[in-house]
């Protein structure tokens, strides 16, 4: 089930970067690759490569996203996290509110996480969305299924995803954004996530861009060994096209 799930998953990300190749005006795609320096459950040098894929109307919006993170020690792996998303969004005419569902399946090894499937459906409101400033706020409630590496029974948990991003133009072409994700479990209070990533992306030319970014990721209740605190940092290299 969890190899359907990241195949499909990955394929309309994949496919989907392909269609449209001479819309350029319809679809906006970014490669990465880059190198990262993890604390926390992984403290070694990473290897990280990312595809994102967007589409844009005046009625609504497309967001396709997969990464992929592996470490190694020695020739021994010892970090690999692999994450996929779709997101679509419908805009009210002439309002900045609008709805939005989510689909998201992530594995994270040394955290315990064999895999986590996350639906998500809610509502969110643009306080901004001009090139030089954007800034929004979202909260949807969706249902967390987990399945774990180690002895750990699998579950499945009502959550909120309360969420705010923004995004401001800095040095004339610079863009600054920062994007701040909970994941409170409606049913436990002590039990939560908090996923923060602030990028710095500096555009090198028409195609290609120089990014830094700082991912901090905070579990309240790990399983196993692993840490409450995941924190790495991100050199980019994003080919846009």
């Amino acid at each position: 089930m969890k190899k359907t799930i990241y195949l499909g998953l990955f394929g309309i990300i994949f496919v989907s970067l392909a269609m449209d190749a001479h819309a350029e005006d319809i679809w906006k795609r970014e490669l990465s690759l880059g190198f990262s320096k993890a604390t926390g459950n992984t403290q070694n040098s990473l290897l990280t490569g990312a595809v994102e894929a967007d589409k844009k109307t005046e009625s609504d919006e497309v967001t396709l996203k997969a990464s992929t993170l592996y470490s190694s020690q020695n020739k021994k792996m010892d970090g690999q996290k692999h994450n996929a998303s779709a997101r679509y969004a419908l805009n009210f005419v002439d309002n900045p509110w609008y709805a939005f569902y989510k689909f998201s399946v992530e594995h994270d090894k040394f955290s315990n996480i064999d895999y986590r499937m996350l639906p998500i459906a809610g509502i969110g409101y643009w306080f901004s969305d001009t090139e030089d400033w954007k800034a929004m706020a979202e909260v949807g409630f969706g249902l967390e299924h987990i399945n774990y590496t180690d002895s750990t029974k699998e579950r499945t948990d009502a959550i909120l995803v309360p969420r705010v991003f923004c995004e401001k133009t800095v040095f004339e072409k610079a863009k600054l954004s920062q994007d701040i994700t909970a994941y409170p479990n409606l049913e436990e209070s002590d039990d939560f996530r908090i996923v923060a990533e602030t990028r710095f992306t500096n555009p090198l030319s028409d195609n290609m861009s120089l990014r830094f970014s700082f991912i901090d990721e905070f579990n309240a209740n790990p399983t196993g060994e692993a840490k409450k605190n995941d924190t790495r940092t991100v050199l980019s290299l994003i080919y846009s096209f």
